[in-house]
C-alpha cells in the first residue's frame, strides 16, 4: 500500500451506526473504506452489483448481521463473486479483528490510526 493509492474496501452490514464506526476507524488508518448497509432482499443484491462494479475495490468485509444469517451470508458471497470476482471476501472474527484482518490478508501493516 503506497501513499497514492490506498487500499480500498467495502464493508457490508446491517447497522448505520456500525457501518460509519466501521468507516472511520478504517479511514484514520489510512484505507479508503466505504461502508454500505444492507437487507435480505434483491433490491439490496442489485445495489451490490451496482457498488462493486462502480470502481476499483481491493476487497470486502461482511459485518456480523449477515454472517450470523448463513443462506444470506452465502447468497452475497456469491453476488459479489458474480459481479467483481476479483474484489476478495476478507475474513475477521469479530469487528475488533477488522484492522488485523486486513494486515494479514494483504500481507502489510497499516499506519497507526490518526485523530
Amino acid at each position: 500500500m503506497s501513499e497514492k493509492s490506498p487500499l480500498r474496501i467495502l464493508t457490508f452490514g446491517v447497522s448505520e451506526s456500525t457501518a460509519r464506526g466501521v468507516n472511520d476507524r478504517l479511514r484514520s488508518r489510512g484505507i479508503d473504506a466505504e461502508s454500505h448497509v444492507v437487507s435480505n432482499t434483491p433490491t439490496s443484491d442489485a445495489e451490490i452489483v451496482n457498488i462493486l462494479t462502480s470502481k476499483h475495490w481491493d476487497g470486502f468485509l461482511v459485518g456480523y448481521g449477515v454472517r450470523k444469517e448463513p443462506e444470506w451470508f452465502e447468497r452475497l458471497q456469491q453476488v459479489a463473486k458474480n459481479a467483481n470476482p476479483d474484489v476478495p471476501l476478507i475474513n475477521h472474527k469479530t469487528i475488533d479483528d477488522l484492522e488485523n484482518s486486513i494486515e494479514r490478508h494483504f500481507n502489510i501493516q497499516l499506519p497507526p490510526a490518526t485523530a
